[in-house]
């Protein structure tokens, strides 16, 4: 028998087992038999005490205490044990020690049953005595005075060898019934480990070979037996084929719900170059016939870059990925990636996936009008700039005062710049606070006023008059307080610089329930329907050739629409007066809660 073998594992499992329950049982038993006889012990010796004291109690008064040390010792003598009375840690009597050498003991105060007696009356413990050199059990008890005899403890001192003797004499028989029970459990676990390993190797064959796939073996499952489950596992595993066969049908299906859910187009197209698969995605794009399988991708989509993708992947095996990006006739753009990749059988095919990035495209085109309009609004007032001063430096005016002329022109168009770049930064800075502004309630009644007395002197030096017509409450609302003056200033400022002199700027405000909405309406030369909208983009003029005496940017709409936008609200021109004169500009923000 192998040490490594199963029948050698059985058999070590078996003796580890009755090891540690028998181990368990010996020691609990022991433990619990011992503890009884020492309690047992215990309890008949402070029945003795008791019996002394009674008899201490009921004697005459002793004439001395040597008397009642020679008393002492016959009662010891008749009852085979150790007596001793202690008083105040001094020996008066002692049964096992005559009266002349009592002097010569230790203090029995810090004995510890003569502390447990003095303390709860009665105290106990096992030791070993250095006077009879061998254990002894020791009970004492706590006494009054009586016979002549002052108050102290008596204690019984009771050899602990029959205990331990007993103890001993079970612990013997008990070894031996545990060596007799482990040499009995090895013969009947080597037995039957013998048999359990011949079926074993019966069974590891039988398996063996439904493993190298004659699933037709079967195994005898003999009622009751102990490898019946081992037999039912094994001839259910052509059964587990099957099933495992359905699991990967249900993988394929969740596979091709996912195939069929991703927004991006996808097509398969195999060896010969024909389309094997596609998803809905796809056939949204290119609105796919019925017919589309088995067929190329240029007689489905008409699109030949598709078709010289696809060609190429195929014809060259060392290219991983190609990419192409092809216009639809929606407008829409897509890039599409094809990807090589080989398959159980060996063969090389193609996957294409078609990513839709119209969105992208479009942010891309916005940038680039962004800088063009950028570049356009700096040019022509830098152009100015040049010209007016290689105009000073290589013909200097005459009159001091027509150079005077020259240099405010360059200030003028400094300005216009200055004021370009600076709306462009507070674009910025708004469309980044957007993504983690914190909005507070403020008044829009104070914020309101603030503006209107910051154009009101701008606004008498041209004797434009500015009404408001507000509710009388505070007007609480979901904004940033830099926020909102900067959109009261500059709608506010477009009025007056639009207004004719002498005209009248009316100021309202609305309480709908839910928000405020705030108007501000000028007489001026008013915004037509094709520009209302058209005016919130960036660097967007009615007359776009034209930069007015104000240096005006074309920015402050668009930073007054974004930060309208951050505060959850919206603004509008209402088209007021269309083709004709005056324009009405309304932004709506939410009420404090």
């Amino acid at each position: 028998m192998k040490f490594g073998s199963f029948q050698m594992r059985i058999l070590l499992w078996t003796w580890a087992l009755l090891l540690v329950a028998l181990g368990v049982v010996f020691y609990y038993s022991t433990s619990v038999v011992g503890n009884e006889l020492v309690e047992e012990t215990e309890r008949r010796s402070m029945n003795e005490v008791d019996s002394i004291k009674w008899l201490i109690e009921d004697h005459a008064p002793f004439a001395s205490e040597k008397y009642f040390a020679e008393w002492m010792d016959g009662l010891g003598f008749k009852l085979g044990s150790r007596i001793t009375y202690i008083v105040e840690g001094r020996v008066i009597a002692d049964s096992d020690v005559p009266f002349s050498d009592l002097k010569t003991l230790d203090d029995h105060s810090q004995r510890p049953e003569v502390v447990a007696a003095l303390v709860d009356g009665r105290g106990s413990n096992v030791r070993y005595s250095d006077t009879l050199r061998k254990d002894m059990l020791y009970v004492a008890s706590s006494t009054a005075p009586a016979s002549g005899i002052p108050a102290g403890v008596l204690r019984l001192a009771v050899p602990f060898s029959k205990v331990s003797s007993r103890l001993g004499s079970l612990r013997t028989n008990f070894i031996w019934i545990f060596l007799i029970t482990l040499a009995c459990a090895a013969i009947v676990s080597v037995l039957m480990s013998r048999n359990m390993s011949r079926d074993i190797t019966t069974f590891s064959k039988l398996a063996r070979s439904i493993g190298e796939g004659d699933y037709g073996t079967r195994l005898r499952a003999l009622p009751g037996g102990e490898f019946k489950p081992l037999a039912q596992s094994v001839n259910a595993m052509a059964k587990s084929i099957e099933r495992n066969v359905r699991i990967i049908e249900d993988q394929k299906g969740q596979l091709q719900a996912v195939f069929e859910g991703m927004r991006e187009g996808v097509m398969t197209v195999d060896a010969e170059g024909r389309i094997q698969s596609y998803n809905a995605a796809l056939d949204e794009m290119f609105n796919l016939a019925e017919t589309t399988l088995g067929r190329t991708p240029i007689e489905v989509t008409r699109r030949f870059e598709i078709q010289d993708l696809v060609d190429t992947l195929r014809s060259d095996a060392e290219l991983d990925e190609i990419s192409v990006q092809i216009d639809l006739m929606d407008s829409r753009t897509v890039e599409i990636s094809g990807v090589p990749f080989i398959d159980h059988n060996g063969v090389r095919k193609v996957v294409l996936v078609f990513h839709d990035i119209t969105e992208m495209k479009q942010s891309e085109k916005g940038f680039k009008d962004f800088v063009a309009n950028a570049s356009h609004q700096l040019r022509t007032p830098l152009t100015s700039i040049k010209g007016y001063t290689e105009t000073l430096i290589d013909n200097p005016p005459a009159k001091p005062e027509d150079g005077r002329a020259f240099l405010e022109t360059v200030l003028k168009n400094a300005d216009h710049m200055d004021k370009v770049i600076s709306s462009m930064l507070a674009l910025a800075k708004s469309e980044q606070m957007g993504k983690a502004l914190d909005l507070a309630p403020v008044s829009g009644r104070e914020h309101l006023n603030r503006a209107v007395g910051d154009v009101t002197l701008w606004a008498e030096e041209r004797n434009i008059t500015i009404c408001a017509r507000t509710p009388d409450h505070e007007m609480l609302v979901m904004a940033e307080s830099d926020g909102l003056l900067h959109v009261f200033h500059n709608l506010l400022n477009n009025a007056v610089k639009y207004s004719p002199d002498g005209g009248i700027i009316t100021v309202s405000a609305e309480d709908d329930g839910e928000s405020i909405v705030f108007c501000i309406e000028d007489q001026g030369p008013g915004i037509s329907r094709e520009h209302s909208i058209k005016v919130f983009e960036r660097f967007y003029r009615v007359d776009e050739n034209t930069i007015d005496g104000s240096g005006s940017s074309g920015l402050g709409l668009a930073i007054c629409r974004r930060i309208v936008k951050n505060f959850d609200g919206d603004i509008w021109h209402d088209g007021y007066g269309e083709d004709t004169r005056g324009a009405r500009f309304c932004f709506r923000l939410n009420k404090s809660s």
